[in-house]
């Protein structure tokens, strides 16, 4: 078999038809053999009926637990030379099937591959500013492509993780010698469940910030855990000054906190316009208080495996 194609999926009854009829439109009349599979990770609604539906298509139910064990689990049932991780809220787009073809025609090296989301053609105001002018140096784990040789030396997502788990397996593949790791346009793709409210995307926040919080080192480590951390306490010293009338403090720690945001948004987003850093400089407030707290949250849930 030459193409695995894994899709976690979990209560996305409005996308996975979708995301399947994708991959297969753009892998059909492909000199190569490919497989379907859709890890059902708990779901209580139509996603695994309406994947079983379809043909040409392997459904598997498991139990709710993390997406990196529900990817790690479709991998073992799968028997490619090659791993496409796909998430079912995402569409691939032509040109991926006929990329992904050459990548097999290259023999066994050991690589790992992929592309970051693209935003669809009507985005929120939100998906518009925020994610269609992210950029980032690890590759989506809702559309990652391996070699099952470099998923075995990496050794797969880290099953420990609840969310994080593709930054976690990028940065292991990069450390690799024998690992080729490189980001490719080629295999473009749609993310369809964005958020499109600031509700929605407060959200994804919180529960994807979870990930940086598990461990001291985790934290440690990641550039987003501690600077929510100074976002979210300086808040806190904002709101008790303010209690006992600290006015001076206030203003100075304001001040910092204002300036710090301006300095980051810089940092994220320097080649968009003026219009682009205006939005962005008020989304990044909510996405790190976000992530402020999903350090409470991730204390809460420690023994939760999602």
């Amino acid at each position: 078999m030459d193409i695995s194609v894994i899709i976690p999926v979990y209560n996305e009854e409005d996308y996975i038809g979708r995301c399947i009829n994708s991959i297969q439109d753009a892998l059909a009349e492909r000199d190569l053999t490919y497989e379907i599979w859709v890890v059902d990770n708990g779901s209580d609604d139509r996603s695994a009926d309406i994947a079983r539906s379809m043909s040409g298509v392997n459904v598997v139910n498991i139990s709710r637990t993390s997406v990196a064990k529900a990817r790690n689990y479709g991998v073992a049932r799968s028997t490619g030379r090659v791993l496409a991780f796909i998430d079912s809220d995402v569409v691939v787009e032509l040109l991926w099937g006929s990329s992904i073809e050459n990548l097999v025609g290259r023999g066994e090296r050991l690589f790992v591959t992929g592309c970051q989301y693209g935003i669809r053609k009507d985005p929120s105001w939100i998906e518009q500013y925020w994610f269609g002018s992210m950029r980032s140096g690890h590759i989506n784990g809702g559309n990652l492509i391996a070699s099952r040789s470099a998923f075995e030396a990496i050794g797969g997502f880290d099953p420990r993780l609840k969310t994080g788990e593709d930054v976690d397996f990028c940065d292991r593949a990069r450390r690799s010698p024998e690992v080729d790791y490189y980001q490719c346009t080629d295999f473009r793709c749609i993310h369809l469940g964005y958020p499109n409210s600031v509700t929605k995307f407060f959200k994804r926040e919180l529960w994807h910030g979870e990930g940086d919080f598990r461990t001291f080192s985790h934290f440690a480590k990641s550039k987003v855990a501690i600077i929510s951390v100074i976002y979210g306490f300086s808040l806190l010293f904002i709101v008790l000054a303010g209690v006992f009338q600290c006015w001076s403090s206030a203003s100075v720690i304001l001040g910092g906190l204002l300036f710090l945001n301006i300095f980051v948004t810089y940092q994220r987003f320097a080649r968009q316009s003026f219009k682009y850093l205006s939005y962005n400089y008020v989304i990044n407030f909510i996405y790190f208080f976000a992530r402020f707290l999903s350090m409470f949250r991730a204390l809460a849930r420690r023994g939760l495996e999602y």
